[in-house]
């Protein structure tokens, strides 16, 4: 490569070397080159004003290491953020006034022409590019704004004129005076720490949380300790950041949140998840999702309404719902009785019931079936003619037909808590079978759950209070005669909240469900699943007997030639059916025990599962409940045990379940026909609510039937004395103002009864009545 051509001596440069940017016009060698492209070190340089010179490649190091290198002019054209006008629009105006002054600098500074200047102006001699480096041009605006009583560094020009290329307008605004303040104020970061440290330290230690006076003591002794040397060196800022006042102690204690109630569970939070902003400490990032089903929350609370229970016997009940976080939909619900465990006399207890682990792998089959609609529902409660796109799910899946307004979605996250139904093994096996994770909420973090929490919160304010049985959550509001009103039973609670579900939560705008392509609208759940079902699709998830029969709840159980026992019923088949499970199963881990299904609804059959079965075969043997035809009634698991402990009550034994069966009965006898009122509990009377009496029936006045009518007893009331026009005058006439009481009660029918054969108005009438029964 031949060296450049001899050039005017540029200005040395005193200060330094300047960044590099493509088209930049540098000095370099006595001449002026254009900076044309990078790859790696290598600087590309083209001559400025000299066509016959090469081209130069040259280490970026060695070109700006250079004595006499400096950088003439930059064009880079400034970024352009139109959708951020609003912005400048929207300060104050003396911040206006300042950021046009600096745009005027800069584009002097630059050799940018001002506005309504023309292109071929030439620039000022002392901001000429090819006179002066950027530097030296930085200092001398910096100069005469000084000398003009505006006192300014050349960085200042320097930073602004940088600011002005990479964000325009907006880069030249003043942003000290737009600065949230910090959630710690002026107090020095070193005490935040040592705030947190020694909280963290008192919880690890399993020390008891004191008042919020010995905290802040503790952290004072320990700045003291800590930072003596440099306090006793420090001027009064210093000082003042790192041993504040009592007062801005507790105003910093308030901004972090910590009581002297919560302090330890505050600490635990933070340590779990450190905060994401520093102005609030208590933020947590949103749960998002992107598609139906990546992430599903489940949870469960009381429905804060009163019903019917299986035994007659008012009982609350507990609600369990499964959330989809993209659409906000609810895919799967179930309703179960509460009932704590309370003493039957004699020392025996009444077993209580809550939601167990077979009711929540309910809710999520239930997320892979479409909702029917049941007899009575209102129109809009169908897919057909909702906002879900109904002809292509039928066409993909033929179980929507007759379908309520509700999406299936599979979860393929499923996000639970820590309690019981939750994390126990039955719960876990049937969600891995059906391939989703099981993924638990972090501990004392309710944001990991805080869409199926508010979703519990908006059925309760939109659903339960609007039922007659509603008891509300606190006991100093809840009514008095909330048992007195009118009760549903559990099945028809259920059928009601579905109803609910499809016709209310599913096409009701939802605040967080937004469209990329209609921001400003809000959305219904079907209306954000009709969005999203396109980004992954749908397929169909129908479950065979067999695999819905492995998501019942198993027991294992060794085989006689009595057949097997579950909760105290006995299961068996015909004489020599069971004779090859008598053995062992071969199972070591299991004690050679088999593996059996039931379902606690249904649990007058169990289905016991042969993994010896031929892969072709069918491995399933349905096993009846010996006992099965003394129970008439649609019986549950929570009937057997009520039937159960009024057995034992009474005086029976646990292993009679013939007489089981038939207190089961009579049971479900009494639920149905409802309490009598001379009806007594079967227990001590300490043990079950007073049972409901039967509301009594008004008597029918014509039971017995009317007499028969004889039209010689009917009277006609007497004719009016005077046309039907003047009824409504206002003047009464003289002979009617001169009657006296005893012609008017003379003239009644009732009183003097006109004689037989009287003619006259009256005994016209009379006639034809008598004429007409006749």
């Amino acid at each position: 490569m031949t060296a450049p051509h001899d050039a005017a001596p540029p200005v040395p440069v005193s200060d330094g070397a300047d960044t590099l940017a493509l088209g930049d016009t540098i000095t370099f060698s006595r001449a002026h080159w254009l900076v044309t492209a990078f790859h790696g070190p290598r600087v590309f340089l083209t001559a400025v004003g000299d066509t016959t010179a090469e081209p130069l490649i040259i280490l970026q190091p060695v070109l700006t290491s250079a004595k006499d290198f400096a950088v003439l002019s930059r064009e880079a054209p400034r970024t352009v953020v139109a959708h951020r006008g609003h912005e400048l629009k929207a300060l104050p105006a003396a911040l206006r006034r300042e950021v046009t002054r600096w745009e005027r600098i800069v584009k002097e500074v630059l050799h940018q022409q001002a506005p309504n200047v023309p292109a071929t102006t030439r620039p000022k001699p002392a901001f000429d590019p090819e006179l002066h480096t950027l530097k030296q041009r930085y200092r001398t605006k910096a100069n005469q704004l000084t000398a003009a009583g505006w006192p300014t560094s050349p960085a200042t020009v320097e930073r602004k004129c940088l600011a002005w290329r990479r964000e325009g307008l907006l880069g030249l605004v003043d942003r000290r005076g737009q600065r949230a303040a910090s959630a710690h104020g002026r107090v020095d970061e070193r005490v935040i720490d040592l705030v947190w440290e020694i909280l963290d330290g008192e919880r690890e230690a399993g020390l008891s949380p004191g008042t919020l006076s010995r905290l802040i003591g503790r952290v004072q002794q320990t700045v003291q300790a800590r930072y003596a040397k440099e306090l006793a060196d420090a001027d009064a800022a210093t000082t003042a950041a790192l041993l504040p006042s009592q007062a801005t102690y507790y105003r910093l204690l308030q901004r972090l949140g910590i009581t002297a109630h919560n302090a330890h569970v505050v600490s635990a939070r933070r340590a779990a998840d450190p905060p994401l902003s520093v102005a609030r400490p208590g933020s947590r990032r949103a749960t998002t999702a992107r598609w139906p089903g990546e992430l599903v929350q489940i949870d469960t609370t009381g429905l804060d309404v009163l019903a019917i229970g299986d035994d007659g016997q008012v009982i609350s009940v507990e609600l369990t719902i499964a959330i989809d976080v993209a659409t906000r939909s609810i895919v799967g619900a179930l309703i179960v009785p509460k009932r704590f465990r309370r003493t039957a006399g004699t020392g025996r207890w009444l077993g209580g019931r809550a939601t167990r682990s077979f009711d929540t792998v309910q809710v999520v089959a239930q997320s892979t079936a479409p909702l029917p609609v049941r007899p009575g529902w209102a129109p809009e409660t169908f897919m057909d003619g909702s906002d879900l796109p109904f002809a292509e799910l039928l066409a993909a899946d033929e179980r929507f037909a007759g379908a309520a307004a509700r999406p299936v979605i599979k979860p393929e996250t499923l996000v639970v808590d820590h309690g019981s139904p939750f994390v126990s093994a039955d719960f876990t096996r049937s969600c891995n079978s059906l391939g989703i994770e099981v993924r638990e909420a972090r501990l004392r973090t309710p944001v990991d759950k805080a869409i199926v929490e508010r979703a519990m919160l908006a059925i309760k304010t939109g659903f339960s209070q609007h039922l007659a049985s509603y008891t509300h959550h606190r006991l100093d509001l809840r009514g008095k005669h909330v048992r007195k009103q009118p009760l549903w039973t559990i099945a028809r609670l259920q059928e009601l909240f579905d109803q609910w579900v499809a016709l209310h939560w599913q096409q009701t705008p939802h605040g967080a469900l937004r469209s990329p392509f209609t921001p400003g609208l809000k959305l219904t759940p079907n209306q954000m699943y009709a969005a999203l079902i396109s980004l992954r699709g749908y397929r169909a998830t129908a479950l065979t007997e067999g695999e819905n029969r492995k998501l019942l709840p198993t027991v294992w159980v060794r085989i006689n030639r009595k057949g097997f026992q579950i909760n105290n019923r006995t299961y068996n088949l015909d004489k020599g059916t069971l004779d090859p499970f008598r053995g062992s199963s071969g199972l070591a881990a299991f004690q050679g025990r088999w593996e059996v299904h039931y379902s606690p609804n249904q649990p007058e059959v169990a289905w016991l599962f042969d993994h010896r079965a031929d892969p072709d075969g069918d491995p399933w043997v349905e096993v009846p409940f010996i006992h099965r035809r003394l129970l008439r009634d649609r019986w549950t698991e929570e009937s057997w045990e009520q039937g159960l402990q009024v057995h034992l009550a009474a005086g029976g034994r646990r292993h009679d379940e013939a007489a089981i069966a038939r207190a089961t009965q009579r049971l479900l006898s009494t639920a149905t026909d409802g309490p009598g009122p001379d009806d007594m509990p079967a227990v001590s009377a300490r043990s079950l609510p007073a049972p409901r009496l039967r509301p009594v029936a008004p008597k029918e006045p014509y039971a017995a039937g009317m007499p028969p009518l004889d039209p010689q007893s009917v009277r006609p009331f007497r004719r009016l004395d005077r046309p039907a026009a003047q009824l409504f005058t206002a003047g009464e006439s003289a002979q009617d103002s001169a009657q006296s009481v005893d012609a008017f009660l003379a003239s009644l029918p009732e009183l003097n009864p006109p004689a037989d054969g009287e003619n006259g108005p009256s005994g016209q009438q009379g006639q034809d009545i008598e004429s007409t029964g006749t």
